[in-house]
């Protein structure tokens, strides 16, 4: 479930994946339509490019390897 980050609240959306494809095919059947408390359900594949663990294992290590940015402190003229 994705979440506004300054608020905490969700966003109403998500992702799910399965690395089965019927299993993809049987939650649309399934699932696709029904309601989650007042809200109904609506799936569909993702076109996004299938990516290696490798792939996200590097940009999760760049990201953290990435130093802070310190603040610069202003300078007060009299």
């Amino acid at each position: 479930v994705v979440r506004d980050k300054r608020t905490g609240k969700t966003k109403g959306y998500g992702f799910v994946s399965f690395s089965n494809p019927t299993d993809l095919a049987a939650a649309i059947k399934e699932m696709n339509g029904k309601y989650v408390g007042n809200r109904p359900i609506k799936l569909r594949k993702s076109n996004w490019k299938e990516r290696t663990d490798v792939e996200a294992l590097q940009r999760q290590k760049n990201h953290i390897q990435k130093k802070p940015k310190t603040q610069k402190k202003g300078i007060l003229h009299k």
